[in-house]
């Protein structure tokens, strides 16, 4: 009888380990499911993003005039970003890969239609590219 008893204790206890272990593999999942929340305008005037989860790609593309600059701010209050702006087949004019915080400004030499990409690792924040047309402070 005892050795019932202590073969159902242990099977009791194998129970509670397996559904202990499903139950963290099913939270675990609830996090990383999700890619993008948050809102994005992208026109003219520049791309604006602000997200509370950011785990996948957002690009847009500006039409950019030699003397224009790019206002570019970044701020984040968890992950990280990787960020890309350039023109197809050249080299960019700026790549910054794991960045959490910065504000500065690209000088635009050359006009043409500008890619901007932005990658996010578990990031929770906002972006903005805004531009100021050549001749404006």
């Amino acid at each position: 009888m005892q050795g019932n008893t202590e073969r159902q204790s242990k099977l009791k206890q194998a129970a509670c380990v397996c559904m202990l272990a499903a139950m963290l593999f099913l939270l675990t999942g609830c996090r990383t499911g999700s890619v993008f929340d948050g809102s994005r305008v992208s026109d003219a005037s520049g791309f604006r993003m602000e997200y509370s989860i950011l785990n996948r790609e957002e690009s847009a593309g500006l039409n950019l005039t030699e003397g224009d600059r790019l206002q570019v701010s970044l701020s984040h209050t968890e992950g990280t970003v990787d960020v890309t702006v350039g023109m197809n087949g050249k080299e960019p004019i700026y790549r910054g890969n794991g960045q959490q915080n910065a504000e500065f400004v690209l000088e635009i030499l050359e006009k043409g239609n500008y890619h901007i990409s932005v990658s996010g690792h578990q990031a929770k924040g906002n972006i903005a590219f805004i531009r100021i047309p050549g001749g404006q402070e």
